[in-house]
């Protein structure tokens, strides 16, 4: 695996061809590129490239490539469980892992609670009709393995198709992958509305996505979830101010919420850091940008429905447009 992660500073290491290095421009640290990396590390610059629009000889962004790495944990009737990941982060109130066939969340002891929440709402989903059921179970966490650590930390694994990773890590997306992405945001804020649940936690962080095909796997936030109007104990920092409150000043779970932050997960995938910031991207279609701008409507039906609209009428006729990357051009990607 070709190593651009610097080892003293952390910097991301440019490719050196002349004397075959990789060279660390923040500390001057070097290290040998054999061929093989150096194949890797010319197929994904360009692949990188193409995916943002940038012209050959322009600087990669940081993060390239990071080793699998393997945690030992300890159950607490003392059997081990090692974990090789690919990517590990922060995800709210817990740690995740990804590895090959599972997503880890690892929750303190003081989040335990938490942990219980994210167990119930997802066993408790429900759907219109097993023919949906079939359709958009795969899309929801199927909880694999559930234990205490010794230490007093909860785990919890969730089964993963290969082929599925962080949405976060495709980084930067043209405008047409987006839209479909938004789609898929809506179809799961239906399924929530269906089931008088609210997310709180619909963000870029906690989603998962298959290039290849299209789809998109809600398997973070589920910490967060509630039921429609009942006291809110919790959401993902960007989700805040979406918040509803009542006259007396309390939150409360409101479908709006996932809406408005679907809107805010979309801006972060075009590049924007905030919704308000869309009308620096020229290249986005008005009814694109005006459906992103504007407030959800009152339902998440409503809101498909008007999506379904706005897609036709910013880009015509459906079209699939494939987003190609490996998975090692995927999980060499920086969050």
């Amino acid at each position: 695996m070709a190593i651009l992660k610097c080892k003293m500073c952390g910097g991301t290491m440019e490719y050196d061809s002349a004397k075959n290095l990789a060279v660390c421009p923040y500390c001057g640290s070097t290290s040998t590129v054999f061929e093989q990396d150096k194949k890797l590390f010319e197929q994904f610059q360009g692949m990188f490239r193409t995916l943002l629009n940038q012209q050959s000889g322009t600087a990669p962004e940081e993060g390239f490539w990071v080793e699998a790495s393997t945690e030992e944990l300890l159950r607490e009737d003392g059997e081990q469980i090692e974990i090789t990941y690919l990517a590990k982060r922060k995800a709210d109130i817990c740690t995740m892992y990804v590895a090959k066939k599972h997503v880890i969340y690892i929750f303190e002891k003081e989040h335990e609670a938490y942990a219980a929440q994210y167990q119930q709402m997802v066993r408790e989903l429900k759907y219109p009709n097993p023919a949906m059921k079939r359709e958009l179970e795969n899309y929801i966490p199927k909880i694999v393995t559930e234990c205490r650590l010794m230490d007093g930390r909860i785990f919890l694994a969730i089964a993963k198709q290969e082929g599925v990773y962080p949405l976060g890590m495709l980084g930067i997306l043209l405008d047409r992958h987006v839209a479909w992405v938004v789609s898929r945001m809506e179809n799961l804020c239906c399924l929530l509305e269906y089931n008088d649940m609210v997310s709180n936690a619909l963000t870029v962080d906690n989603l998962f996505v298959d290039p290849v095909n299209h789809q998109l796997y809600l398997y973070g936030g589920w910490w967060f979830s509630g039921y429609e109007g009942a006291e809110n104990h919790g959401c993902s920092a960007e989700v805040k101010p979406y918040l509803k409150q009542n006259r007396w000043g309390e939150c409360r779970n409101h479908g709006s919420t996932d809406l408005m932050s679907l809107r805010l997960a979309a801006a972060r995938l075009l590049g924007c850091p905030d919704i308000e910031s869309l009308k620096e991207y020229a290249l986005l279609p008005k009814p694109f940008f005006e459906f992103l701008s504007d407030r959800p409507e009152t339902t998440a039906g409503a809101d498909f429905s008007k999506w379904d609209r706005v897609l036709e009428r910013s880009y015509g006729e459906r079209k699939f447009i494939p987003l190609s990357m490996t998975e090692a051009e995927i999980f060499s990607r920086k969050d």
